[in-house]
């Protein structure tokens, strides 16, 4: 078969169709690529005052909040070797001290996640409802035992972040027979002694507290007006996630912070506390909390559910 010129025309026409269109598609994925990238600059240079904001409050604080860290870490340690000065029964197999610190820290376990991202009255107001944990007889059988509270309370997160999981450590008869163990080997006329000696190692960490939760709010009313505010813009915090995401994590970890602290005793009435043990582990717990400030939440604490 032979080709004839108008063939040649023709075959030389569609090569140049082709070729147009792929020249047409490709200069089209160009403009789409730049657009998509004149906009991504646009957005980062419209965030740029949200990255900024958050680096303030970040190192506006921090000095201060490390320093509260190493505090409580500090006053956590004598709080609970304290215990081991009280124990009338000092040769049981485990140390009063052992048996405060686990139980603080399932209490400060069982609110990690949440203290991601819940608001300060919430979180404070239902630790405080530890320092009934005398009154609790045991309820439920727990999976919460020795050393596995940790991988549990986070699972337990990760599958309902929703959760209340201080209502399961307070129903579970592990933890309550530690409350009892610790209050069955120690003088309860002894309690107000106790618990003026907790309140007196308080003291430096309870007045640094008083320095600094007001502007430590502060901080937090001003990352909550600007997340507010982008509500309204263009620009949505959305489209920068993690951004976004740590944004809200240090709104609401300050938030809490500025409300969280040790319970004061009434020194006038110390020696009159049913509920001495209970007290000093929600003031231990609270203390176990300060600690580990900068690894509150979960791996997915940064998020609303």
């Amino acid at each position: 078969m032979e080709f004839t010129p108008s063939d040649y025309i023709a075959a030389t026409a569609l090569l140049i169709a082709i070729a147009s269109a792929y020249y047409t598609k490709k200069q089209s994925d160009q403009a789409k690529i730049s657009s998509h990238n004149d906009y991504r600059a646009h957005l980062a240079e419209k965030h740029d005052d949200y990255r900024k904001a958050l680096k303030e409050a970040t190192e506006k604080h921090k000095l201060d909040i490390r320093r509260l860290s190493t505090e409580a870490g500090s006053a956590l340690n004598l709080i609970i070797c304290l215990f081991d000065r009280y124990d009338t029964k000092p040769n049981v197999t485990r140390p009063l001290r052992h048996l405060i610190h686990e139980c603080s820290e399932m209490v400060y376990y069982a609110f990690k996640g949440q203290l991601g991202w819940q608001t300060g009255l919430n979180i404070s107001h239902r630790f405080a409802q530890v320092m009934h944990a005398e009154i609790r007889s045991s309820i439920t059988p727990s999976t919460l035992d020795f050393g596995a509270y940790r991988s549990s309370f986070e699972q337990q997160y990760l599958k309902n972040p929703n959760v209340f999981q201080e209502a399961e450590l307070l129903s579970s008869a592990y933890f309550l027979d530690m409350v009892s163990q610790v209050r069955e080997r120690m003088d309860a006329s002894k309690c107000g002694d106790l618990l003026l000696e907790i309140q007196e190692i308080l003291l430096p960490l309870n007045r640094h507290l008083q320095e600094i939760q007001q502007s430590i709010g502060e901080t937090a009313e001003r990352l909550e007006e600007l997340l507010e505010d982008n509500e309204l813009d263009q620009f949505s915090l959305d489209e920068s996630p993690k951004l976004y995401d740590r944004l809200r994590y240090r709104k609401s970890t300050y938030e809490t912070l500025s409300h969280l602290r040790p319970h004061e005793v009434d020194s006038s009435y110390a020696d009159k506390y049913y509920n001495f043990v209970s007290v000093s582990i929600y003031n231990c717990a609270i203390l176990q909390a300060l600690q580990g400030f900068e690894s509150w939440g979960w791996s997915v604490a940064h998020r609303r559910v």
